[in-house]
């Protein structure tokens, strides 16, 4: 597949590379209760305990229902808690000025008023409360939601991702919004990387992109950025490791080595099948990689051909590895891994 520069540009920070998806990944750091009584082993448990709300979705035994559809109402309710949002008015607003269907007094007005102010829910008229959100318009808030809490300052790489198979039945008013989530591993395809757009969000579904866009919201407050990139071409793989120093002073890598960095090619079990550095010779001389503030670098391995016959239908994820130690922001020994598409 050829790549596509993006017209685009946008300022200030890199997106970390979790892999936000519709899928089965677990979350950084573990729930600290179960909140649901079927949820037990899910692959949005992590999430769910995370984002769900027992006010919003319990019902009398205590059950989450994953795979129910969630109402607008639902959605606006849990993504009004998620991101925190708290709106001062200076005269109470009557929701009937925006919706002709909700009333001040019902449980999710105040939130969905709070949406519409930060034109998160950017539309009037009706709007359908107790209804199913398709997913390509859950897509859309969420990326409304992530321009509101950011005011449009973060970076993409300018990369076109490769559409969905199924991209001619997104709404032509998100299709940027697609990109942006698409790019910042918000949303993934589904079997034979369909979409479907106009199929009904799921709960679990909706809550793990809620999660990870809190996650990506996080790293957005990180002075110190690594981002993995694996881009692929036709015949051509290019791993990368990207570090962003957004802070105000200089940000200095100490290695052991002459090995700066390493990488590894991984199946869809996440068995390395292929370690950049396995073959390969370092002097044992101390180095230091210093990146001034407001700078980046970029670590990377343009795979061989050999290589890539030999991992040729396997490689299903890379990993890229810092080798060194650094007092100014945390290195993850465990590498950081971005999915082959």
């Amino acid at each position: 597949m050829k790549k596509i520069i993006i017209a685009f540009i946008l300022i200030l920070a890199v997106i970390s590379s979790s892999t936000l998806a519709f899928a089965k990944e677990a979350g950084d750091s573990k729930a600290t209760d179960k909140k649901f009584t079927d949820i037990d082993k899910h692959w949005a448990e992590e999430a769910i305990n995370q984002v769900a709300d027992k006010s919003i979705f319990a019902d009398k035994s205590g059950k989450f229902t994953p795979g129910k559809a969630i109402t607008r109402s639902e959605f606006v309710m849990m993504l009004h808690k998620a991101l925190g949002i708290q709106i001062m008015y200076f005269k109470a607003p009557d929701v009937k000025d925006y919706f002709e269907d909700v009333k001040n007094e019902d449980i999710y007005a105040s939130a969905l008023i709070d949406l519409v102010t930060a034109n998160i829910i950017d539309y009037k008229g009706k709007f359908r409360p107790n209804d199913t959100l398709p997913r390509d318009e859950m897509v859309h808030y969420i990326i409304n939601a992530l321009e509101y809490k950011t005011g449009g300052n973060y970076s993409l790489i300018k990369m076109m991702p490769e559409p969905f198979a199924d991209a001619d039945k997104i709404n032509p008013a998100y299709k940027n919004d697609f990109i942006k989530a698409q790019l910042l591993k918000l949303v993934l395809g589904k079997g034979k990387n369909m979409f479907h757009p106009e199929h009904k969000t799921t709960r679990s579904e909706a809550v793990m992109v809620t999660y990870r866009l809190l996650n990506v919201l996080k790293s957005l407050s990180e002075e110190v950025q690594v981002v993995p990139v694996a881009e692929k071409g036709e015949d051509s793989l290019k791993l990368k490791l990207m570090i962003v120093n957004n802070s105000e002073t200089p940000v200095t890598i100490k290695h052991s080595s002459g090995q700066k960095f390493d990488f590894a090619l991984l199946d869809s079990n996440k068995e390395v099948l292929y370690r950049w550095s396995s073959d390969k010779l370092f002097i044992m001389a101390l180095t230091e990689t210093v990146i001034e503030p407001g700078k980046s670098i970029e670590f990377s391995w343009d795979v061989e051909e050999s290589i890539l016959d030999s991992v040729k239908g396997k490689a299903a994820y890379m990993k890229g590895f810092i080798t060194g130690e650094s007092d100014d922001f945390r290195i993850n020994p465990d590498g950081y891994e971005a999915q082959i598409r």
